[in-house]
């Protein structure tokens, strides 16, 4: 015999919705003592009944409501049937259990809402804050009221060659806008609606009446283009290897990672030096924004940052998607808007008006993972990045204009007998006669195998490539050994983590990199320490000049004539075991052969400091720039920078004003 047991569950699955209002009443689920559960689901018309760990004794349940009579036998512990025609409204089904010896007991009514016409009628679209025409289709911008019955919208377009196409584009809501972009788009009518699907109903589609949008002749700047009232870095955990000394990697990463190369650009022209950062709106809603600041080295003043993609459009948190910043020669700024694993694009974004980031047109898109964004006056546009299909894979390309892309141009893909997987990240630069770029290798695909140290360079724009003594290279590099290896960490049991890469007072390549006994945090990773690999004209020397406690303290390296300066987070910080510390320069006065310490940039900081970066042409007003945050724990992050005496400045969280003064949080030692 069963024992008879009534009882309400929540947040199983809701039945009761209030029409386009989107409220949700708990749901009511029946469940008998060794039956099992039901649950009624209400659609277009019709009702769907679903049944879990429903006993073997059982034979099914008969259901009656709205005027109908249902008899549903059970052909399994879990599973669903339809009940239809059910007319529109809310009601109530009374149940009744029927045993397989033929006994039968009555169970509590379960309310359902069942949806029809009238309530297909009664939806509402979900507003349009600005929509323009891009030269190559349209944007629109959607408001952040978004209920969550809105699964996503459907766009009716005349194309450019006069054909209609509809378009379908997942809703993303949680209190953010959202942009869209219809890149085949012409200048015909545009109409949308939206796609609702009650939330916790059958799953069944309902779409809103259609509406007209009316695009503007050109860019929205309010609207694509929006500065913020301060400059606030967007907080990360990778989530991987947790140990009681922390993630593998987290913290304050707006100017993550140290293969997206420049993220600052300064130009003499405008006596400005733009810079772009992982931004986010504040501590308590961390999406990232992929932001573009200004520093004046006139007035010594910042500009309110301006957002030139919002990523929380798409949910995304991910500082992997940080973005890079170039000057062309007319003075547009371009930005290059990184997307990860390939399940984002790469998005290229140029100024509207040359050395003014006011507002951004949208130029293409590709997979474009690290970028590293090389510019030359005449030759135009070299771009290192990744791909991961490999799992990752390192390419070129070339662009005379940003706009027209030559193919993907493959640089290594190393996979060894046994191995099933390559994976490579890659560092360039270019001192105006020839591309440089060093790599690793992840041994069968583990970026946590991360080893080894390879170096080719190019002085004709990607031709050919020749290690540093000119002895040519194929690309792609297929094996571990060859003459591009300059290092085999493998061999010696380390891991080796890339930060830098620069050029000598003669034009010899300088690599700044660290090595660790794994990729563990805390003390199991072994001594994490910081050198310097150089390129002597004959052979490759290699120096050591500190230790820290991460694998992932990261900071650059900058040549002025002999003199070298590294600045990096090498001092423990407040979080001892997580990713970054104080920040420590370091100078060479010797072309690299020794290193000392030279001044403590940070101390007594309430969070640790992270990936020094190094501007493009650099301004000694504005030298290095960087982020801080709680690796522990999710906190606010600052953004800084110093100038090349060591005098460092922290950016301002809230601007009351365009323009605003940094402040002055330590005075260098003199």
């Amino acid at each position: 015999m069963f024992t008879r047991k009534y009882h309400i569950l929540s947040a199983v699955a809701t039945i009761l919705l209030v029409a386009a209002a989107c409220s949700v009443s708990k749901e009511d689920v029946l469940e008998l003592d060794g039956t099992g559960k039901i649950a009624l689901l209400g659609g277009r018309e019709r009702v769907v009944c679903k049944w879990s760990g429903v006993s073997d004794a059982v034979a099914g349940i008969s259901l009656d409501g709205a005027g109908n009579h249902f008899e549903i036998d059970f052909d399994g512990k879990d599973g669903s049937a339809v009940l239809s025609p059910v007319p529109e409204g809310n009601g109530t089904f009374s149940v009744i259990w029927r045993a397989k010896n033929g006994e039968t007991f009555t169970g509590a009514g379960i309310e359902v809402k069942v949806y029809g016409s009238e309530y297909e009628g009664g939806l509402e679209n979900r507003s349009v804050l600005a929509a323009s025409y891009t030269g190559s289709g349209v944007e629109i911008i959607l408001s952040s009221s978004c209920p969550d019955d809105i699964k996503g919208m459907e766009f009716m377009f005349t194309a450019a060659d006069g054909s209609m196409k509809t378009e379908y584009v997942e809703s993303y809501g949680g209190g953010r806008t959202q942009m869209v972009r219809l890149k085949e788009a012409g200048d015909g009518p545009l109409t949308y609606r939206s796609v609702w699907s009650p939330l916790g109903g059958a799953g069944d589609i309902f779409k809103s009446a259609q509406a007209v949008i009316v695009p503007e002749m050109a860019p929205s700047v309010e609207g694509i283009s929006q500065a913020v009232d301060g400059y606030r870095g967007i907080w990360f955990t990778i989530g991987q290897s947790k140990s009681e000394y922390g993630d593998k990697y987290s913290g304050g990463l707006g100017t993550y990672t140290m293969k997206h190369i420049p993220m600052a650009v300064y130009s003499k022209e405008a006596d400005k030096t733009f810079f772009v950062y992982g931004g986010a709106p504040d501590a308590r809603e961390n999406y990232l924004l992929c932001m573009i600041g200004c520093y004046d080295h006139k007035s010594g003043m910042l500009s309110k940052p301006v957002v030139v993609h919002d990523k929380g459009c798409y949910r995304v948190c991910d500082p992997h998607d940080d973005p890079t910043v170039q000057i062309d020669k007319d003075g547009h700024i371009w930005v290059f808007v990184a997307g990860r694993a390939n399940k984002r694009p790469g998005i290229r974004y140029r100024s509207v008006k040359p050395y003014d980031i006011s507002a951004f047109e949208y130029v293409n898109e590709s997979i474009m993972a690290y970028p590293e964004v090389i510019y030359d006056k005449e030759k135009g546009f070299f771009l290192f990045d990744t791909r991961y299909d490999g799992v990752r894979r390192t390419f070129f390309q070339t662009s005379k204009d940003g706009v027209n892309w030559s193919d993907f141009q493959p640089i290594a893909s190393i996979i060894e007998p046994g191995e099933e997987k390559s994976g490579h990240y890659q560092f360039a630069n270019y001192d105006g006669e020839k591309l440089v770029c060093c790599f690793n290798r992840h041994i069968n695909g583990s970026v946590d195998t991360r080893t080894n140290i390879y170096f080719i360079q190019s002085k004709d724009w990607g031709k050919t490539w020749t290690t540093a003594d000119g002895t040519v290279v194929e690309l792609p590099i297929l094996r571990e050994q060859g003459p591009a290896l300059i290092r085999d960490f493998h061999k010696e049991g380390k891991n080796c983590y890339i930060k830098d890469i620069n050029f000598d007072y003669k034009g010899n390549p300088v690599i700044y990199y660290v090595t660790s006994d794994n990729h563990l945090t805390g003390p199991d990773g072994g001594a994490r320490v910081h050198s310097v690999a150089r390129w002597t004209g004959k052979k490759w020397k290699f120096s050591d000049f500190t230790e820290s406690t991460h694998c992932y303290d990261s900071g650059s390296l900058w040549v002025d004539g002999k003199e070298m300066t590294i600045i990096t987070p090498s001092d423990p910080g407040p979080q001892l075991w997580g990713t970054g510390g104080e920040m420590v320069m370091w100078k060479s006065f010797n072309g690299g052969k020794t290193w000392r310490r030279y001044k403590t940039l940070t101390r007594n900081s309430p969070r640790n400091h992270g990936y020094a970066r190094r501007p493009l042409n650099f301004n000694n007003g504005f030298y290095a720039f960087w982020a801080d945050g709680n690796p522990d724990k999710e906190s606010v992050s600052y953004l800084y920078f110093c100038n090349s005496e060591g005098d460092v400045y922290r950016m301002p969280y809230h601007m009351t004003q365009d323009w605003q003064k940094p402040e002055l949080v330590r005075k260098a030692e003199r």
